[in-house]
């Protein structure tokens, strides 16, 4: 029985073992591309004077975070992300589970990035041009800019933070929805039409319908002509 039992525990220490060599952690200090392999956390890390830029084409990591003002290029992977400090994270393709920004971080995703959810803090900005979206979430006092893409399941907002909705025909709801607390749809800035749940009752305060430069346009231009128009009745 004894025997058993330490052939068992050998085998699972073995399995840890290699593991963790499997999963090596990463701190980068200088510009870097990644192309495969697979890491448990990255750090990147500026050297000063120097802005640390990293590049990622491929492979895995358990969790990628950026520090100081580096900047991390993601084209392809798949990862959880944190944008901190005034550090700059680019997706543009990839799949991410989670990109935090907090902290003065930003984060701007487009084309073919697959995110599960975007969630701003602390003075952050998140904006997103394209892509793949299903949650959206700011809070404290982060913002996030949404430009164009898909957004598929929800948004929720709190404290002191703003969801800025760039596009056209836009509304917003303040009940309905799977959740009750209202919805938001339209044509975002790149033609593409979201309808999307709000989360949680702050959601509606918190989101500000942005028309793009030619609804804003065509609104003065149709202002001026009634202003013309009540001018020549009064007339």
């Amino acid at each position: 029985m004894k025997t058993k039992l330490f052939a068992i525990l050998a085998v699972v220490i073995l399995f840890l073992a290699a593991t963790a060599q499997a999963y090596p952690n990463w701190d980068i200090y200088s510009d870097t591309d990644i192309y495969s392999g697979t890491y448990g956390l990255i750090n990147i890390y500026d050297t000063p004077p120097d802005n640390t830029t990293v590049n990622m084409y491929g492979g895995l990591a358990d969790y990628i975070g950026t520090h100081d003002s580096s900047t991390l290029n993601m084209f392809d992977g798949h990862t959880e992300l944190q944008a901190m400090d005034t550090s700059t994270i680019n997706i543009s393709g990839g799949e991410v589970s989670l990109a935090l920004a907090w902290q003065y971080g930003e984060i701007n995703i487009s084309s073919n990035a697959q995110i599960n959810g975007v969630d701003s803090r602390n003075f952050s900005v998140i904006s997103i041009y394209g892509g793949n979206v299903e949650l959206i979430g700011a809070l404290d006092s982060g913002t996030v800019n949404l430009y164009g893409g898909d957004v598929t399941n929800k948004i929720y907002a709190s404290d002191y933070s703003q969801i800025n909705i760039y596009g056209h025909d836009l509304f917003k709801t303040d009940s309905g929805g799977t959740y009750g607390y209202g919805q938001l749809y339209g044509f975002l800035m790149d033609e593409t039409y979201v309808c999307v749940d709000l989360a949680n009752q702050e959601a509606y305060d918190h989101i500000n319908l942005i028309p793009e430069p030619s609804t804003l346009t065509l609104f003065g231009i149709n202002s001026l002509i009634l202003l013309r128009r009540k001018g020549s009745k009064n007339k």
